[in-house]
């Protein structure tokens, strides 16, 4: 995981059924006197499945070639921030890559942009995006409904259920997020609950450019500028 922050990530995805160990790679060692002041993502700080390495997480990468990870977490801040072109551009991407087992995927916060969910479908063949978040591998991603449903009634954080799907209202939560393992389909109640496949995500954006450490992306644009131009020149495609 790249960035601990305030922990709710880390809480999230340290307590995951199939996890066995999590690194966490963070900047900022102010975030270690901080989180225990709160319970609900206090844990992962003793959680003994539980590195947490202060460096910064491209350098940390470039520094340690011989870590290989099933699956690298990030949960980024928005594309148009000072130095959000750090974990986002062609050249970042590369590095981690380089860090992926067989198999392994980059799961990452795209914050919305099509140039970012365009630059990682470029450098790696196969692609989903979740939400605002996109997963990549050098692998196929395929979604599992059964595989996803399991995963989430097993959950638990401090030993305690995610939810109680003996709960009418918890079972339909239950339906609309399952809807995201069949990419295409938008939930019926909450449209922002859609999936898709790298091939759309490639074909939507075609015209954008990719992000690159000398482009910096849409550092020095307003949110939504040019990229926004770009996304409507190509609706009218």
């Amino acid at each position: 995981m790249i960035g601990l922050a305030s922990g709710s990530w880390a809480q999230v995805v340290a307590n995951h059924p199939a996890v066995e160990h999590l690194t966490i790679v963070e900047i900022n060692p102010g975030y270690l006197e901080l989180i225990p002041r709160y319970p609900q993502v206090a844990s992962p700080l003793e959680n003994p499945k539980v590195r947490i390495v202060i460096d910064d997480g491209r350098r940390w990468l470039r520094r340690d070639p011989d870590q290989k990870f099933d699956l690298i977490v990030m949960n980024t801040t928005f594309h148009w921030r000072a130095h959000a072109s750090n974990l986002l551009s062609v050249e970042f991407l590369q590095l981690v890559g380089e860090h992926l087992q067989p198999g392994g995927i980059l799961f990452y916060n795209t914050t919305g942009s099509g140039r970012v969910q365009l630059t990682g479908t470029t450098l790696f063949p196969y692609g989903l995006r979740i939400i605002n978040f996109l997963a990549v591998s050098k692998s196929p991603i395929r979604a599992d409904e059964d595989r996803f449903r399991k995963t989430l009634l097993q959950y638990r954080i401090d030993g305690r259920p995610v939810a109680d799907f003996n709960s009418p209202a918890h079972r339909q939560r239950l339906q609309e997020i399952l809807a995201l393992a069949h990419p295409g389909t938008v939930s019926d109640t909450e449209q922002f609950l859609s999936s898709e496949y790298a091939e759309t995500i490639r074909q939507r954006y075609a015209k954008l450019r990719l992000i690159t450490d000398d482009n910096m992306g849409t550092e020095w644009d307003e949110p939504g500028g040019p990229e926004k131009e770009g996304r409507d020149a190509n609706r009218g495609n």
